[in-house]
């Protein structure tokens, strides 16, 4: 693309060039503005300020090159025709603006060209880097499809191995499916479950990540508002931060037949999971699944015995 310099730039470029020709002109030949020489030394700024400039540029070139021939000149030795001398002195002048201003309209059109080119080059580059950034969003939505999808269906399989755990009749598979699918849909194995009797409340078991000494909830306001009424209390809710923020995340109430609090399973953290209405709706599906199991938590005097949790399970 042509250079766009400051017009002082171009000023001072334009009367080096004429300079020059005049340090020749003077200091070497006879000072007559080049009249002997054949084409004239002086068509040089013309050219090249119209060629490389435009019009503008061009034609003060030719005005300055067009007062130096009209001051110095010497196109004749004797007596002559007046109308022959005015002609002879002004023609070197009219081809120098007529050539500046052919020239310098050829170049501007040439320069406004390669703008429009130019342009056109940087959409283009635009719209490649838009491109490449969908692409990349694309490869990226197409990724996490795929790991979602191979994770659904492996959720899936655990799933069911979790439902065929429950059917087990020992109570070490019991606890071990019904702590698989908390796991499954708490997203995270940091998480403990409370048995509710009246008003204790007992850590029964947890989760693979639940380390040290699951806290006392039996006094706790959570647990106090739970009773009063069952209810889902979120960490990320400014109603529930102060009763369920010290213990963990999320506190689900289990609920049996007659709408009691029969248990509360405690998330106490999940890295990288977003609370939102899907992930609640899945952990309050898994509590009422839960809560339609009398035999399973020992409701039922016919099975009670089933609800010894085993060596190791007890948080």
């Amino acid at each position: 693309m042509l250079k766009k310099r400051p017009v002082l730039l171009q000023c001072i470029e334009m009367l080096i060039l004429f300079a020059a020709l005049m340090a020749v002109d003077h200091g070497l030949l006879n000072g007559n503005a080049f009249s002997d020489l054949n084409p004239n030394p002086y068509w040089l700024p013309v050219l090249i300020m119209a060629m490389a400039y435009g019009t503008g540029s061009g034609l003060a070139a030719g005005a300055i090159a067009s007062a130096i021939w009209f001051h110095w000149s010497n196109l004749w030795a004797g007596p002559a025709d007046h109308i022959e001398q005015q002609l002879r002195l002004s023609i070197q002048p009219m081809l120098w603006m007529v050539t500046a201003l052919v020239a310098g309209e050829v170049t501007a059109s040439r320069r406004n060209r390669i703008a429009d080119q130019e342009r056109q080059h940087q959409a283009m580059e635009r719209n490649w880097k838009k491109l490449a950034e969908v692409i990349a969003r694309l490869t990226d939505t197409n990724r996490k499809l795929q790991v979602r999808i191979a994770t659904e269906q492996r959720t899936v399989v655990q799933a069911i191995a979790a439902g065929l755990g429950l059917a087990q009749p020992d109570p070490e598979s019991q606890v071990d499916a019904v702590a698989r699918m908390i796991a499954l849909a708490a997203q995270t194995e940091d998480f403990t479950f409370y048995d509710v009797r009246g008003n204790q409340v007992t850590a029964r078991f947890g989760g693979k990540a639940a380390l040290g000494q699951p806290p006392d909830l039996t006094r706790s306001p959570m647990v106090q508002a739970m009773l009063a009424v069952p209810r889902l209390l979120r960490s990320d809710r400014s109603a529930d931060q102060a009763l369920v923020a010290p213990f963990g995340l999320l506190a689900v109430p289990v609920s049996d037949g007659a709408e009691a609090l029969a248990a509360i399973i405690l998330v106490q953290s999940a890295a990288g999971i977003r609370m939102t209405e899907a992930y609640v709706a899945q952990l309050l599906q898994i509590a009422a699944l839960l809560g339609k199991c009398p035999a399973l938590f020992g409701r039922d005097q016919a099975f009670a015995t089933k609800w010894l949790v085993p060596e190791g399970k007890v948080a």
